[in-house]
C-alpha cells in the first residue's frame, strides 16, 4: 500500500512539472531594470539592462534600448535587438523619467502586476532626468546599475528617511480609496545614484514631491519609524552651528472628529531620538542645552511636519491615507464628498520629543 501510494505522488509530481513552461537560463536573457522616458515627440524611449556572464566569472551589464509610441511595443522592438528571449523573471526595479511620469504610469504598472513572472516587492522608481543616461552610466558602487538601485533603495528603506514603497505598496495606494501612492525620486550625480526625495501621486500622475529632509517626517507621519537621520540648526548666544539626531522610534497617532458634516484632525507625533553630532561648543553635560535640542528639534519637526501637510492639501493627494482613516471609522463613507473637503480640512499638528546624548562632536 506504502508503494502504491508513493507511486501515486511520483506520478502526480511528473504531471505538474510538464505544467510547467521551463525557461532555461543559458537560452533566455534576464532582464534586470527597465527605464521609460518621454521623448520631445511624445515617443517613449524603453531602456533595459541585463547581466552577461563572462567564463572567468566576472560580470558585465549590456543595454539596449528601442524607441515607440506605446510601452508594449517596445518590448517587441527590443527583442529584435537580442540573441536570446528577453524575460522579466530577475526584474528588479523599473524607472520612469519625471516627463513620462507626469503623464501617468498606470498602464505600465498594471502590465508589470499581471506578469506572473514580477515579484510584487518590485522598486519604482522615478527619475530627476533621464533613465537611459541613468542606466548606461558607469559606477564606482556597482557593475550593475540595477543591482546598485535595488540596494540603494532597500537600505534607505531600512535606516534612512524613505517609507516603504514597491509594485504591491504603489497599486494599494492607487486602487484604496482615500489614499494616493508615492514613489522614490533617483538622479545620477558624477559616478553615483543619489536619493532625492519622495515623488507625490495623484492617482497615477506625478504632481509633486518632498526632499529627503522632508521625507523625515512624512515617514513617522505614515505608519511610524525606527530609523531615519534629521539636522536641526542650533542658535545660542551669537553662535550658530548644526545637530543631527537619529530617530530610534517616531510614532504618530490620529483623533478624528466631525464638525458640521467636516472631519477635523489631530495628528500628534512623538520622536524619541538620539543626538549623533554637535557642535563642539555646545556642552551636553549642561542639561539646558539638552532641553535646547529638544526644543528646536520639535519646533523645526512641527512646522516641517505642517508644512508637508500643506503641501498634500494645495495639490489635493493624500498620501497619508486621511481619507482611508475617516473611511474606516465611518459608515456609508463618501470619496467624492472627501475630496471636496480635503483642501480646506482643519488638521491639527503637535510634535513631542525626547533625546538623549550619544555621538560624536562636530
Amino acid at each position: 500500500m506504502k508503494k502504491k501510494y508513493t507511486l501515486c505522488i511520483l506520478f502526480l509530481i511528473l504531471i505538474l512539472t510538464g505544467c510547467v513552461p521551463k525557461e532555461i537560463i543559458d537560452e533566455v536573457q534576464l532582464i534586470h531594470a527597465i527605464g521609460f522616458d518621454k521623448k520631445p515627440d511624445e515617443s517613449i524611449q524603453g531602456t533595459i539592462t541585463y547581466p552577461v556572464f563572462n567564463m572567468d566569472g566576472n560580470v558585465r551589464v549590456e543595454t539596449l534600448s528601442a524607441v515607440s509610441h506605446t510601452s508594449r511595443f517596445i518590448r517587441s522592438k527590443l527583442n529584435t535587438q537580442s540573441p536570446k528571449t528577453l524575460t522579466t523573471g530577475q526584474l528588479r526595479v523599473v524607472l520612469f523619467n519625471d516627463r513620462f511620469a507626469e503623464k501617468g504610469i498606470l498602464e505600465i504598472v498594471n502590465s508589470l502586476y499581471r506578469d506572473p513572472n514580477v515579484g510584487n516587492r518590485l522598486f519604482l522608481t522615478v527619475v530627476d532626468g533621464n533613465t537611459n543616461e541613468l542606466l548606461t552610466k558607469k559606477y564606482t558602487a556597482s557593475a550593475l546599475p540595477s543591482m546598485y538601485l535595488a540596494d540603494l533603495l532597500d537600505q534607505n528603506i531600512k535606516s534612512e528617511n524613505l517609507p516603504k514603497t514597491n509594485l504591491h505598496v504603489f497599486l494599494y495606494s492607487y486602487y484604496g480609496e482615500g489614499m494616493d501612492p508615492f514613489l522614490p525620486i533617483v538622479k545620477t550625480h558624477k559616478k553615483s545614484i543619489q536619493l532625492e526625495g519622495v515623488a507625490l501621486f495623484k492617482r497615477d500622475k506625478y504632481v509633486g514631491k518632498l526632499n529627503h529632509r522632508q521625507s523625515f517626517a512624512f515617514k513617522v507621519l505614515l505608519d511610524g519609524s525606527k530609523s531615519g537621520n534629521y539636522e536641526v540648526e542650533i542658535k545660542k548666544d551669537k553662535r550658530k552651528g548644526h545637530a543631527v539626531i537619529r530617530n530610534i522610534k517616531g510614532t504618530t497617532t490620529y483623533d478624528i472628529k466631525k464638525v458640521n458634516g467636516v472631519p477635523q484632525f489631530n495628528v500628534k507625533m512623538k520622536i524619541l531620538g538620539e543626538i549623533h553630532e554637535y557642535p563642539h561648543w555646545l556642552n551636553l553635560e549642561q542639561p539646558e542645552n539638552i532641553a535646547l535640542i529638544k526644543k528646536t528639534l520639535r519646533r523645526q519637526l512641527q512646522d516641517e511636519a505642517q508644512g508637508i501637510v500643506k503641501k498634500f492639501q494645495e495639490l489635493q493627494v493624500d498620501p497619508l491615507g486621511l481619507g482611508d482613516q475617516v473611511r474606516r471609522r465611518e459608515k456609508g463613507w463618501d470619496y467624492k464628498v472627501f475630496q471636496k473637503q480635503y483642501p480646506s480640512m482643519k488638521i491639527h499638528l503637535t510634535t513631542e520629543v525626547d533625546v538623549v546624548e550619544t555621538g560624536v562632536i562636530e
